[in-house]
Protein backbone atom coordinates (compact mmCIF):
# COMPACT_ATOMS: atom_id res chain seq x y z
CA UNK A 1 0.00 0.00 0.00
CA UNK A 2 1.05 3.41 -0.89
CA UNK A 3 -0.98 5.82 1.22
CA UNK A 4 -4.56 5.46 0.22
CA UNK A 5 -3.91 3.70 -2.73
CA UNK A 6 -2.50 0.12 -4.44
CA UNK A 7 0.34 0.10 -6.46
CA UNK A 8 1.05 -2.85 -8.96
CA UNK A 9 2.58 -3.27 -11.98
CA UNK A 10 5.08 -1.26 -13.64
CA UNK A 11 8.77 -0.44 -12.74
CA UNK A 12 8.01 -1.82 -9.17
CA UNK A 13 6.52 -4.92 -10.07
CA UNK A 14 6.98 -8.29 -8.64
CA UNK A 15 6.76 -10.07 -12.31
CA UNK A 16 9.36 -11.43 -14.52
CA UNK A 17 8.94 -10.24 -18.56
CA UNK A 18 9.40 -13.43 -20.54
CA UNK A 19 11.06 -11.47 -23.35
CA UNK A 20 13.90 -10.86 -20.30
CA UNK A 21 14.04 -14.40 -19.24
CA UNK A 22 14.59 -14.96 -22.91
CA UNK A 23 17.32 -12.54 -23.76
CA UNK A 24 18.99 -13.68 -20.65
CA UNK A 25 18.92 -16.87 -22.49
CA UNK A 26 20.43 -15.37 -25.46
CA UNK A 27 23.21 -13.60 -23.48
CA UNK A 28 24.16 -16.88 -21.51
CA UNK A 29 24.03 -18.53 -25.39
CA UNK A 30 27.08 -15.93 -26.35
CA UNK A 31 29.06 -16.72 -22.93
CA UNK A 32 29.29 -20.26 -23.66
CA UNK A 33 30.15 -19.84 -27.56
CA UNK A 34 33.00 -17.25 -25.87
CA UNK A 35 33.94 -20.07 -23.44
CA UNK A 36 34.45 -22.70 -25.40
CA UNK A 37 36.52 -20.65 -28.07
CA UNK A 38 38.66 -19.97 -24.74
CA UNK A 39 39.40 -23.38 -24.28
CA UNK A 40 39.95 -24.50 -27.38
CA UNK A 41 42.84 -21.59 -27.88
CA UNK A 42 44.12 -23.16 -24.54
CA UNK A 43 43.58 -26.87 -25.93
CA UNK A 44 45.59 -25.71 -28.52
CA UNK A 45 48.92 -24.51 -26.63
CA UNK A 46 49.32 -28.02 -25.71
CA UNK A 47 50.84 -28.99 -28.83
CA UNK A 48 52.35 -25.74 -29.94
CA UNK A 49 56.04 -26.56 -30.93
CA UNK A 50 57.55 -24.23 -28.64
CA UNK A 51 56.30 -25.77 -25.35
CA UNK A 52 58.22 -29.14 -26.75
CA UNK A 53 61.39 -27.41 -27.34
CA UNK A 54 61.29 -25.89 -24.07
CA UNK A 55 60.41 -29.83 -22.40
CA UNK A 56 63.81 -30.59 -23.73
CA UNK A 57 65.69 -28.31 -21.44
CA UNK A 58 63.56 -27.65 -18.41
CA UNK A 59 61.04 -31.04 -18.58
CA UNK A 60 58.99 -30.64 -14.70
CA UNK A 61 58.15 -26.98 -15.57
CA UNK A 62 56.67 -27.45 -19.11
CA UNK A 63 54.66 -30.98 -17.55
CA UNK A 64 53.27 -28.45 -15.10
CA UNK A 65 52.07 -25.71 -17.53
CA UNK A 66 50.58 -28.68 -19.68
CA UNK A 67 48.71 -30.03 -16.61
CA UNK A 68 47.41 -26.40 -16.20
CA UNK A 69 46.89 -25.82 -20.05
CA UNK A 70 44.43 -29.11 -19.82
CA UNK A 71 43.06 -28.13 -16.08
CA UNK A 72 41.99 -24.56 -18.05
CA UNK A 73 40.61 -25.56 -21.30
CA UNK A 74 38.93 -29.42 -20.28
CA UNK A 75 39.19 -29.73 -16.58
CA UNK A 76 35.86 -29.87 -14.47
CA UNK A 77 36.49 -25.86 -14.06
CA UNK A 78 37.88 -25.20 -17.45
CA UNK A 79 36.58 -23.06 -20.26
CA UNK A 80 35.06 -25.67 -22.26
CA UNK A 81 33.36 -27.62 -19.74
CA UNK A 82 32.49 -23.90 -18.04
CA UNK A 83 31.03 -23.10 -21.77
CA UNK A 84 28.70 -26.14 -21.88
CA UNK A 85 27.42 -25.28 -18.53
CA UNK A 86 26.38 -22.33 -19.33
CA UNK A 87 25.21 -23.26 -22.38
CA UNK A 88 22.91 -26.01 -20.80
CA UNK A 89 21.70 -23.25 -18.61
CA UNK A 90 20.33 -21.27 -21.71
CA UNK A 91 18.70 -24.35 -22.56
CA UNK A 92 16.89 -24.69 -19.54
CA UNK A 93 15.79 -21.43 -19.24
CA UNK A 94 14.23 -21.47 -22.58
CA UNK A 95 12.26 -24.61 -21.82
CA UNK A 96 10.81 -22.89 -18.42
CA UNK A 97 9.78 -19.88 -20.07
CA UNK A 98 7.59 -22.25 -22.36
CA UNK A 99 6.16 -24.36 -19.54
CA UNK A 100 5.40 -21.19 -18.05
CA UNK A 101 3.75 -19.98 -20.82
CA UNK A 102 2.27 -22.91 -21.01
CA UNK A 103 1.16 -23.26 -17.41
CA UNK A 104 -0.02 -19.36 -17.61
CA UNK A 105 -2.36 -20.08 -20.34
CA UNK A 106 -3.41 -22.96 -18.90
CA UNK A 107 -4.51 -21.49 -15.52
CA UNK A 108 -6.28 -18.51 -17.18
CA UNK A 109 -8.01 -20.64 -19.50
CA UNK A 110 -9.32 -23.21 -16.43
CA UNK A 111 -10.31 -20.48 -14.69
CA UNK A 112 -12.35 -18.34 -17.04
CA UNK A 113 -14.28 -21.83 -17.59
CA UNK A 114 -15.16 -22.14 -14.95
CA UNK A 115 -16.43 -18.73 -14.32
CA UNK A 116 -18.10 -19.33 -17.63
CA UNK A 117 -19.40 -22.43 -16.85
CA UNK A 118 -21.09 -21.34 -13.39
CA UNK A 119 -22.39 -18.35 -15.45
CA UNK A 120 -24.20 -20.89 -17.94
CA UNK A 121 -25.60 -23.01 -14.86
CA UNK A 122 -26.73 -19.56 -13.48
CA UNK A 123 -28.45 -18.17 -16.74
CA UNK A 124 -29.93 -21.61 -17.48
CA UNK A 125 -31.65 -21.90 -14.11
CA UNK A 126 -32.75 -17.77 -14.44
CA UNK A 127 -35.62 -18.29 -16.75
CA UNK A 128 -37.27 -21.15 -14.60
CA UNK A 129 -36.55 -19.00 -11.25
CA UNK A 130 -38.04 -16.30 -12.83
CA UNK A 131 -40.80 -17.62 -13.49
CA UNK A 132 -41.51 -19.33 -10.51
CA UNK A 133 -40.79 -15.27 -8.89
CA UNK A 134 -43.61 -14.16 -10.71
CA UNK A 135 -45.95 -16.92 -9.91
CA UNK A 136 -45.12 -16.06 -5.76
CA UNK A 137 -45.78 -12.77 -6.65
CA UNK A 138 -49.13 -13.26 -8.82
CA UNK A 139 -50.74 -15.02 -6.17
CA UNK A 140 -49.24 -12.60 -3.30
CA UNK A 141 -50.54 -9.36 -4.11
CA UNK A 142 -49.69 -8.43 -0.35
CA UNK A 143 -46.04 -9.26 -1.30
CA UNK A 144 -46.54 -7.02 -4.44
CA UNK A 145 -47.31 -3.99 -2.57
CA UNK A 146 -44.83 -4.12 0.00
CA UNK A 147 -42.35 -4.66 -2.39
CA UNK A 148 -43.90 -1.52 -4.32
CA UNK A 149 -43.61 0.44 -1.00
CA UNK A 150 -40.10 -0.17 -0.10
CA UNK A 151 -38.54 0.06 -3.54
CA UNK A 152 -36.35 3.00 -2.88
CA UNK A 153 -35.36 1.29 0.18
CA UNK A 154 -34.52 -2.18 -1.44
CA UNK A 155 -32.49 -0.01 -4.07
CA UNK A 156 -30.76 1.58 -1.25
CA UNK A 157 -30.11 -1.56 0.14
CA UNK A 158 -28.88 -3.41 -2.75
CA UNK A 159 -26.26 -0.69 -4.00
CA UNK A 160 -24.66 -0.36 -0.58
CA UNK A 161 -24.37 -4.09 -0.65
CA UNK A 162 -22.73 -3.82 -3.69
CA UNK A 163 -20.16 -1.10 -2.48
CA UNK A 164 -19.42 -3.02 0.47
CA UNK A 165 -19.04 -5.93 -1.44
CA UNK A 166 -17.26 -5.18 -4.54
CA UNK A 167 -16.42 -9.42 -4.90
CA UNK A 168 -20.14 -9.64 -5.28
CA UNK A 169 -19.89 -7.52 -8.59
CA UNK A 170 -16.71 -8.99 -9.58
CA UNK A 171 -17.87 -12.47 -9.27
CA UNK A 172 -21.08 -11.59 -11.67
CA UNK A 173 -19.22 -9.46 -14.55
CA UNK A 174 -16.78 -12.53 -14.84
CA UNK A 175 -20.52 -15.09 -15.31
CA UNK A 176 -21.72 -12.46 -17.52
CA UNK A 177 -20.26 -14.06 -20.80
CA UNK A 178 -21.93 -17.43 -19.52
CA UNK A 179 -24.52 -16.51 -17.97
CA UNK A 180 -26.33 -14.32 -21.31
CA UNK A 181 -25.31 -17.85 -23.14
CA UNK A 182 -26.98 -20.06 -20.64
CA UNK A 183 -30.27 -17.78 -20.51
CA UNK A 184 -30.36 -17.19 -24.58
CA UNK A 185 -29.84 -21.34 -24.99
CA UNK A 186 -32.85 -22.06 -22.23
CA UNK A 187 -35.09 -19.86 -24.13
CA UNK A 188 -34.36 -20.91 -27.48
CA UNK A 189 -34.78 -24.35 -26.35
CA UNK A 190 -39.01 -23.23 -25.76
CA UNK A 191 -38.72 -23.58 -29.68
CA UNK A 192 -38.10 -26.23 -31.98
CA UNK A 193 -34.52 -25.84 -33.77
CA UNK A 194 -33.91 -22.61 -31.26
CA UNK A 195 -30.20 -23.56 -30.04
CA UNK A 196 -29.35 -24.50 -33.86
CA UNK A 197 -31.59 -21.34 -34.89
CA UNK A 198 -29.09 -18.87 -32.17
CA UNK A 199 -26.04 -20.45 -33.10
CA UNK A 200 -26.99 -19.43 -37.03
CA UNK A 201 -27.96 -15.85 -35.81
CA UNK A 202 -24.50 -15.47 -33.50
CA UNK A 203 -22.56 -16.62 -36.64
CA UNK A 204 -21.27 -19.61 -35.08
CA UNK A 205 -20.06 -17.72 -31.94
CA UNK A 206 -21.98 -19.02 -29.38
CA UNK A 207 -21.49 -21.71 -27.46
CA UNK A 208 -18.24 -19.81 -26.26
CA UNK A 209 -16.28 -19.71 -23.03
CA UNK A 210 -14.01 -16.98 -24.78
CA UNK A 211 -14.77 -13.86 -23.44
CA UNK A 212 -14.11 -11.93 -26.44
CA UNK A 213 -16.01 -14.82 -28.66
CA UNK A 214 -19.27 -13.82 -25.92
CA UNK A 215 -19.42 -10.70 -26.48
CA UNK A 216 -18.66 -10.44 -30.35
CA UNK A 217 -21.60 -13.23 -30.31
CA UNK A 218 -24.08 -10.88 -28.69
CA UNK A 219 -22.73 -8.36 -30.86
CA UNK A 220 -23.86 -10.47 -33.96
CA UNK A 221 -27.23 -11.74 -32.50
CA UNK A 222 -28.38 -7.75 -31.77
CA UNK A 223 -27.17 -6.65 -34.97
CA UNK A 224 -29.55 -9.48 -36.38
CA UNK A 225 -32.20 -7.49 -34.73
CA UNK A 226 -31.11 -3.89 -35.86
CA UNK A 227 -29.29 -2.92 -32.70
CA UNK A 228 -25.86 -2.32 -32.36
CA UNK A 229 -24.35 -1.61 -35.29
CA UNK A 230 -21.43 0.23 -35.58
CA UNK A 231 -22.24 2.18 -38.93
CA UNK A 232 -22.45 6.19 -39.77
CA UNK A 233 -20.65 8.96 -41.34
CA UNK A 234 -19.46 11.25 -39.28
CA UNK A 235 -17.38 14.02 -39.41
CA UNK A 236 -14.47 15.81 -36.98
CA UNK A 237 -14.05 19.97 -36.56
CA UNK A 238 -12.56 22.29 -34.69
CA UNK A 239 -14.95 23.33 -31.49
CA UNK A 240 -14.22 26.94 -30.37
CA UNK A 241 -11.02 28.20 -29.90
CA UNK A 242 -7.79 27.33 -28.23
CA UNK A 243 -7.07 27.67 -24.37
CA UNK A 244 -3.73 27.97 -22.51
CA UNK A 245 -3.70 24.97 -20.03
CA UNK A 246 -0.44 23.84 -18.32
CA UNK A 247 0.14 20.27 -16.82
CA UNK A 248 2.47 20.54 -13.44
CA UNK A 249 4.22 17.00 -13.02
CA UNK A 250 3.19 16.86 -9.25
CA UNK A 251 -0.34 17.16 -10.89
CA UNK A 252 -0.44 15.44 -13.88
CA UNK A 253 -2.98 12.57 -13.25
CA UNK A 254 -5.52 14.84 -11.35
CA UNK A 255 -5.26 17.39 -14.25
CA UNK A 256 -5.56 14.59 -16.90
CA UNK A 257 -9.00 13.73 -14.69
CA UNK A 258 -10.02 17.26 -14.69
CA UNK A 259 -9.91 17.78 -17.91
CA UNK A 260 -11.44 14.59 -19.00
CA UNK A 261 -14.61 15.96 -17.19
CA UNK A 262 -14.20 19.45 -19.32
CA UNK A 263 -14.27 17.10 -22.41
CA UNK A 264 -17.21 14.98 -21.54
CA UNK A 265 -19.47 17.56 -20.39
CA UNK A 266 -20.13 17.89 -23.91
CA UNK A 267 -21.37 15.45 -25.89
CA UNK A 268 -18.77 13.94 -28.59
CA UNK A 269 -16.05 16.09 -27.67
CA UNK A 270 -12.65 15.24 -27.95
CA UNK A 271 -9.92 17.32 -26.48
CA UNK A 272 -6.16 17.69 -27.98
CA UNK A 273 -3.85 19.35 -25.87
CA UNK A 274 -0.72 20.40 -27.22
CA UNK A 275 2.38 20.66 -25.21
CA UNK A 276 5.60 23.20 -26.14
CA UNK A 277 8.46 21.22 -27.28
CA UNK A 278 10.55 20.25 -30.32
CA UNK A 279 8.26 18.85 -31.45
CA UNK A 280 5.86 19.34 -29.68
CA UNK A 281 3.91 16.60 -27.27
CA UNK A 282 0.23 15.79 -27.64
CA UNK A 283 -2.29 14.73 -24.75
CA UNK A 284 -5.43 13.13 -26.57
CA UNK A 285 -8.56 12.90 -24.27
CA UNK A 286 -11.41 10.68 -25.16
CA UNK A 287 -14.70 10.80 -23.32
CA UNK A 288 -16.58 7.63 -21.70
CA UNK A 289 -19.89 6.96 -22.66
CA UNK A 290 -22.62 9.36 -23.11
CA UNK A 291 -25.46 7.32 -25.13
CA UNK A 292 -27.13 4.24 -23.85
CA UNK A 293 -29.20 3.60 -26.82
CA UNK A 294 -28.32 0.39 -28.43
CA UNK A 295 -29.34 1.59 -31.63
CA UNK A 296 -26.55 4.21 -33.23
CA UNK A 297 -27.68 8.17 -33.36
CA UNK A 298 -25.88 11.26 -33.77
CA UNK A 299 -23.06 10.77 -30.90
CA UNK A 300 -20.81 7.39 -31.49
CA UNK A 301 -19.55 7.82 -27.26
CA UNK A 302 -22.47 5.01 -27.42
CA UNK A 303 -23.30 1.49 -25.82
CA UNK A 304 -22.83 0.23 -29.74
CA UNK A 305 -18.99 1.45 -29.41
CA UNK A 306 -19.04 -0.21 -26.28
CA UNK A 307 -19.63 -3.81 -27.19
CA UNK A 308 -17.73 -3.25 -30.57
CA UNK A 309 -14.35 -2.13 -28.47
CA UNK A 310 -15.16 -5.74 -25.83
CA UNK A 311 -15.64 -7.82 -28.90
CA UNK A 312 -12.14 -7.03 -29.84
CA UNK A 313 -13.29 -4.52 -33.03
CA UNK A 314 -12.56 -1.68 -34.80
CA UNK A 315 -14.86 1.13 -34.31
CA UNK A 316 -15.67 4.48 -35.75
CA UNK A 317 -14.73 6.15 -32.67
CA UNK A 318 -11.34 5.15 -32.99
CA UNK A 319 -11.39 6.20 -36.31
CA UNK A 320 -12.91 9.61 -35.17
CA UNK A 321 -10.20 10.18 -32.54
CA UNK A 322 -7.54 9.70 -35.39
CA UNK A 323 -8.69 11.92 -37.73
CA UNK A 324 -8.85 14.45 -34.79
CA UNK A 325 -5.53 13.88 -34.49
CA UNK A 326 -4.98 14.53 -38.07
CA UNK A 327 -6.29 17.82 -37.78
CA UNK A 328 -4.33 19.06 -35.13
CA UNK A 329 -1.62 18.45 -36.82
CA UNK A 330 -0.31 15.57 -34.90
CA UNK A 331 2.95 14.39 -36.90
CA UNK A 332 5.07 11.16 -37.06
CA UNK A 333 7.03 11.21 -34.04
CA UNK A 334 5.61 13.38 -32.09
CA UNK A 335 5.12 11.86 -29.02
CA UNK A 336 1.61 11.46 -28.01
CA UNK A 337 -0.30 10.39 -24.73
CA UNK A 338 -4.03 9.20 -25.02
CA UNK A 339 -6.26 9.25 -21.90
CA UNK A 340 -9.56 8.65 -21.54
CA UNK A 341 -12.63 7.31 -18.81
CA UNK A 342 -14.14 4.31 -19.40
CA UNK A 343 -15.23 3.97 -22.51
CA UNK A 344 -12.62 6.43 -23.59
CA UNK A 345 -9.84 4.24 -22.08
CA UNK A 346 -10.92 1.00 -24.31
CA UNK A 347 -10.59 3.52 -27.03
CA UNK A 348 -7.24 4.90 -25.90
CA UNK A 349 -5.44 1.05 -25.51
CA UNK A 350 -7.56 -0.41 -28.46
CA UNK A 351 -5.40 2.66 -30.47
CA UNK A 352 -2.09 2.13 -28.88
CA UNK A 353 -2.34 -1.76 -29.77
CA UNK A 354 -3.02 -1.17 -33.60
CA UNK A 355 0.14 -1.16 -35.70
CA UNK A 356 -1.39 1.01 -38.56
CA UNK A 357 -2.15 4.14 -36.23
CA UNK A 358 1.25 3.17 -34.39
CA UNK A 359 2.90 3.42 -37.93
CA UNK A 360 1.01 6.49 -38.49
CA UNK A 361 1.37 8.41 -34.88
CA UNK A 362 4.03 7.62 -32.18
CA UNK A 363 1.79 6.93 -29.25
CA UNK A 364 4.13 6.12 -26.84
CA UNK A 365 1.71 6.54 -23.39
CA UNK A 366 -1.90 5.66 -22.09
CA UNK A 367 -3.35 6.85 -19.19
CA UNK A 368 -7.18 4.54 -17.80
CA UNK A 369 -9.78 5.55 -15.64
CA UNK A 370 -12.29 3.44 -14.56
CA UNK A 371 -11.87 0.70 -18.13
CA UNK A 372 -11.72 -2.79 -18.36
CA UNK A 373 -8.52 -2.69 -20.22
CA UNK A 374 -6.87 -5.83 -18.79
CA UNK A 375 -6.90 -8.15 -22.31
CA UNK A 376 -5.51 -6.13 -24.20
CA UNK A 377 -2.24 -6.28 -25.48
CA UNK A 378 -0.54 -3.18 -25.95
CA UNK A 379 3.54 -3.49 -27.66
CA UNK A 380 6.24 -2.97 -25.84
CA UNK A 381 7.25 1.02 -25.61
CA UNK A 382 4.11 1.96 -24.77
CA UNK A 383 4.26 3.17 -20.82
CA UNK A 384 0.35 2.65 -19.16
CA UNK A 385 -1.08 3.78 -16.50
CA UNK A 386 -4.49 2.30 -14.98
CA UNK A 387 -6.49 3.80 -12.57
CA UNK A 388 -9.21 1.65 -10.56
CA UNK A 389 -11.62 1.84 -7.79
CA UNK A 390 -12.47 -1.09 -5.96
CA UNK A 391 -16.24 -0.69 -6.04
CA UNK A 392 -16.02 0.33 -9.66
CA UNK A 393 -17.85 -2.18 -11.35
CA UNK A 394 -17.13 -0.67 -14.87
CA UNK A 395 -13.39 -2.11 -14.58
CA UNK A 396 -14.31 -5.23 -13.93
CA UNK A 397 -16.66 -5.81 -16.75
CA UNK A 398 -13.62 -8.04 -19.50
CA UNK A 399 -13.10 -10.08 -15.96
CA UNK A 400 -9.73 -10.21 -16.57
CA UNK A 401 -6.94 -8.38 -13.97
CA UNK A 402 -4.30 -6.05 -15.28
CA UNK A 403 -1.07 -7.81 -16.57
CA UNK A 404 1.58 -7.21 -14.22
CA UNK A 405 4.42 -5.95 -16.79
CA UNK A 406 7.42 -2.86 -16.14
CA UNK A 407 5.87 -0.18 -18.56
CA UNK A 408 1.94 -1.15 -17.16
CA UNK A 409 1.35 0.57 -13.66
CA UNK A 410 -1.76 -0.16 -12.16
CA UNK A 411 -3.46 2.13 -9.07
CA UNK A 412 -6.45 0.63 -7.29
CA UNK A 413 -8.11 2.60 -4.23
CA UNK A 414 -11.05 2.01 -1.87
CA UNK A 415 -13.22 4.74 -1.61
CA UNK A 416 -14.66 5.92 1.32
CA UNK A 417 -18.60 5.57 2.51
CA UNK A 418 -18.92 9.26 2.09
CA UNK A 419 -17.45 8.86 -1.47
CA UNK A 420 -19.82 6.76 -2.87
CA UNK A 421 -23.04 8.28 -1.37
CA UNK A 422 -23.72 11.27 -3.37
CA UNK A 423 -27.28 12.62 -3.43
CA UNK A 424 -27.92 11.97 -7.17
CA UNK A 425 -29.00 8.09 -7.94
CA UNK A 426 -26.08 8.24 -10.19
CA UNK A 427 -23.42 9.08 -7.87
CA UNK A 428 -24.41 6.64 -5.04
CA UNK A 429 -22.80 3.56 -4.95
CA UNK A 430 -21.14 1.69 -7.89
CA UNK A 431 -22.01 4.64 -9.65
CA UNK A 432 -20.32 7.09 -7.76
CA UNK A 433 -17.18 4.40 -7.91
CA UNK A 434 -17.01 5.34 -11.64
CA UNK A 435 -17.02 9.43 -11.35
CA UNK A 436 -14.87 11.13 -13.27
CA UNK A 437 -14.47 13.08 -9.74
CA UNK A 438 -13.69 10.36 -7.82
CA UNK A 439 -10.82 9.36 -10.13
CA UNK A 440 -9.38 13.10 -10.04
CA UNK A 441 -9.18 12.36 -6.70
CA UNK A 442 -7.41 8.55 -7.09
CA UNK A 443 -5.39 11.13 -9.46
CA UNK A 444 -4.27 13.10 -6.92
CA UNK A 445 -2.96 10.47 -4.92
CA UNK A 446 -0.96 8.97 -7.16
CA UNK A 447 0.52 12.32 -8.18
CA UNK A 448 1.29 12.69 -4.05
CA UNK A 449 2.92 8.77 -4.03
CA UNK A 450 6.45 8.24 -4.19
CA UNK A 451 5.99 4.76 -5.17
CA UNK A 452 9.01 3.41 -7.18
CA UNK A 453 6.67 2.33 -10.47
CA UNK A 454 4.86 6.09 -10.14
CA UNK A 455 8.05 7.46 -9.89
CA UNK A 456 9.36 5.88 -12.94
CA UNK A 457 5.70 6.94 -14.94
CA UNK A 458 6.62 10.38 -14.18
CA UNK A 459 10.30 10.24 -15.36
CA UNK A 460 8.68 8.23 -18.74
CA UNK A 461 6.75 11.08 -19.48
CA UNK A 462 7.94 14.28 -18.75
CA UNK A 463 7.57 15.34 -22.36
CA UNK A 464 3.61 15.46 -21.28
CA UNK A 465 4.18 17.85 -18.51
CA UNK A 466 4.32 21.51 -18.90
CA UNK A 467 2.31 24.18 -20.63
CA UNK A 468 0.60 24.22 -24.09
CA UNK A 469 -2.94 24.76 -25.49
CA UNK A 470 -5.91 22.72 -25.52
CA UNK A 471 -8.31 22.62 -28.15
CA UNK A 472 -11.75 20.50 -28.11
CA UNK A 473 -12.78 19.06 -31.30
CA UNK A 474 -16.97 17.89 -32.25
CA UNK A 475 -17.84 15.18 -33.40
CA UNK A 476 -20.96 15.55 -35.98
CA UNK A 477 -23.39 13.46 -38.24
CA UNK A 478 -22.27 14.16 -41.60
CA UNK A 479 -25.66 14.87 -44.14
CA UNK A 480 -26.85 12.30 -45.64
CA UNK A 481 -25.07 9.94 -42.78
Amino acid sequence: MTGDIEVSGGAGGVAASYEDMLTQADVLDLAGDDLREVGTGLAGMFGEGDVWQAAVLCPGEVAAVQVAIVEASSGPDGALWAGGEVEVTARYLRVAVDVYRFADATLAAGEEALWTAGGWTFGAVLPVAAVGAAGVLITNPELVMLLLGDKDELLNEVEELAYDDPWLLEALTRMAPGAVQGTSFTLAALVPLGPLALMGLTRGRWPSGDYETSVAGLAALARNLGHLRDTGEFGVAAAGGPSDLRIDERHAVETIFDQQAVTSAHDGRIQIITLEGHPPSYVVQIPGTQDWSSQRGDNPVDLTTNVALMAGDDTVMAGLVADAMREAGITPGAPVMLTGHSQGGITAMTMAADPDLQREFSITSVVTGGSPVGRIDVPDGVSVLSLEHTQDVVPMLDGADNPDRPEWTTVRRELSDAEGGGGDAADRGPGGAHSLDNYAATGAAADASHDSSLERWRDDNRSFFGSGQAQQYQIGAMAGG
